[in-house]
């Protein structure tokens, strides 16, 4: 399709890379040659007169005339894809590109199976799975994010997927170095390891909040499996998740009636009216999973 500024294309081509900040991603996004989208670009820039694009450090960015541009054509840009979404969709087509970012320990305990189903079910879905505990706010419409944390993120939709039960634990050893452990105010005096820098810890007992004590961090590591490696090891006291816990033989839970509290996780992705049908029905597959999970916790919860 041609317009006065010529191909539409080199117009779709331009949103993608401001959407992706440089030329590399957009072409990969795009499944493109980098040279093509640069070539392309600049034949656009010199069609229309204007300097659309300009390198700021290794990011390339929008001069102010590209944002206005940006503004006026990418909603018309989206309403192209989701036309062609939207007929691929009444064929009953699964496919394209899908992006997923979760923690590693998430992935492992929950999402592996899933996403391997997913996958042999869909073959024509392409999965860009990033594994870290980074947060990382969808930017797309086909970009999903599992997390604990949806501060700042009142423009998403975030959907409920299931909960963890915590408790306190630490090492045989180091239980015996510490001597006795009868109240939240010696556990919050021990050394502690944590996944972030939250160093306020409420203690919760029959479902209600008991009392809240401050914790110094000997150590601070963005992944559950090393904190647990470190408190296997001796290196102090964590809150962990029961399920992940139970899996490390020498660890031993230090009072048992308290608990962190239940922590809640959410799907996150953007609003969109026309939603992908690839990522919908991982979505779809996610929810499905997640209900089936916090079944079987009630279950073992109600049997204990």
């Amino acid at each position: 399709m041609d317009s006065i500024f010529g191909s539409v294309d080199d117009l779709f081509l331009f949103c993608k890379v401001v959407e992706q900040g440089s030329l590399q991603k957009a072409a990969h996004v795009l499944n493109l040659p980098q040279s093509t989208v640069s070539r392309r670009l600049a034949a656009l820039e010199t069609r229309l007169d204007l300097r659309l694009l300009e390198k700021k450090g290794r990011e390339l960015t929008p001069t102010e005339v590209g944002k206005l541009a940006f503004e006026n054509i990418s909603s018309g840009m989206e309403q192209i894809e989701s036309g062609i979404e939207s007929l691929t969709e009444q064929t009953n087509q699964v496919s394209g590109r899908v992006k997923l970012s979760i923690p590693h320990s998430f992935f492992r305990s929950f999402v592996a199976p899933t996403i391997e189903k997913f996958l042999k079910t869909y073959p024509k879905v392409h999965l860009d799975l990033v594994l870290n505990n980074d947060q990382s706010k969808p930017e797309t419409d086909r970009d999903l994010l599992i997390t604990f944390d949806i501060e700042d993120m009142d423009d998403m939709i975030a959907r409920p997927i299931f909960t963890a039960r915590h408790g306190f634990f630490a090492s045989q050893e180091y239980v015996q170095q510490c001597g006795t452990i009868s109240t939240p105010t010696d556990l919050a005096a021990l050394d502690w390891v944590t996944i972030d820098q939250k160093n306020k810890l409420p203690f919760f007992r029959n479902g209600k909040l008991h009392e809240e004590h401050l914790i110094n961090p000997r150590l601070i590591v963005n992944d559950l499996r090393a904190v647990i490696d470190a408190v296997s090891r001796g290196l102090g006291v964590a809150s962990l998740p029961l399920r992940h816990a139970k899996e490390a033989t020498n660890l031993v839970q230090l009072l048992p009636e308290y608990h962190r509290g239940d922590r809640q996780s959410f799907l996150v992705y953007k609003a969109r009216k026309y939603q992908p049908n690839a990522v919908r029905v991982l979505i779809k597959a996610l929810l499905e999973e997640s209900a089936f999970l916090d079944k079987a916790i009630t279950r073992r919860k109600d049997a204990n």
